[in-house]
């Protein structure tokens, strides 16, 4: 009697340590599929950003080369023409025409100076190897200058801290993002004021750029609003990204937009 129910509590702790050995053996088995699943999307999602980013410099390449080629058209045969007109202009002797002759070539002569030293600003902001060597202050100054002189907006940029140079690459791009958000304001803000703030703090470059326009309606209706994907704002999002910054947006109805990025020194 006592033998049979031996047995009998031997075969109950058999089966009970046989049945949490597989239900353990599923548990690993299922929790091993999830690891596997878990890394095979995460593989799935890093090819994709690297194919991003692929692109992206693809393209940013293509659009340096054209901006690079137009630099060098300005400087090498519009720049030459208009100083040869200059020349030409000052070869003239004009003592013994009338005095209103002689003002309307002085007056020429001054417009032509004008377009030279314009074109020459121009050439500069478009010349990825000339922006490459210069502090994005003196760059962007450059380009708030050319916007002063069409007389809509009144910019200003303020910098604080002291200015560091990023790496080449790097350099281009923040300063690409600058004239795209700029020329955003410029096709779509409606705005009379822009301003860029530049603060160098101890690990990262804090950077704003703001107006005084009717403000973005994706995002005064919904500030954490994602950019649509191909539009001017998303370009500007998949750059950040390929730096390792990062983008806030603030916009206002009427009240303008605040574009702040957040660019580390080192890229993580």
């Amino acid at each position: 009697m006592f033998a049979k129910d031996e047995e009998i509590f031997i075969t109950i702790i058999a089966s009970t340590a046989l049945m949490v050995f597989l239900v353990a053996v599923i548990v690993f088995a299922v929790i091993r599929y999830q690891n596997k699943l878990k890394r095979h999307l995460q593989e799935i999602s890093d090819l994709k950003i690297a194919f991003h980013k692929e692109v992206l410099n693809a393209q940013f390449e293509k659009e340096e080369q054209t901006l690079h080629r137009v630099s060098q058209e300005i400087h090498d045969n519009i720049g030459q023409i208009l100083s040869l007109v200059k020349l030409n202009l000052n070869t003239m002797d004009v003592s013994t025409c009338t005095t209103v002759l002689q003002d309307k070539v002085v007056f020429t002569k001054d417009m032509v100076g004008k377009a030279i030293n314009d074109l020459r600003q121009l050439s500069k902001s478009l010349n990825n190897t000339y922006l490459k060597q210069q502090y994005l202050s003196e760059s962007i100054k450059i380009e708030l200058d050319i916007i002063n002189k069409i007389g809509l907006y009144i910019t200003s940029i303020t910098t604080n801290g002291e200015e560091i140079l990023f790496d080449p690459q790097k350099q281009l791009i923040i300063f690409r993002m600058v004239q795209e958000t700029i020329n955003n304001i410029i096709k779509h803000a409606q705005a009379k004021k822009i301003t860029v703030n530049l603060n160098y703090q101890s690990e990262s470059l804090y950077m704003s750029i703001a107006d005084d326009g009717i403000g973005i309606s994706e995002f005064v209706s919904s500030p954490q609003a994602s950019p649509k994907k191909g539009t001017g704002m998303g370009n500007l999002y998949y750059r950040t990204e390929l730096i390792g910054a990062t983008l806030n947006i603030k916009s206002e109805k009427n009240k303008g937009t605040n574009l702040e990025f957040i660019v580390p020194y080192i890229q993580k």
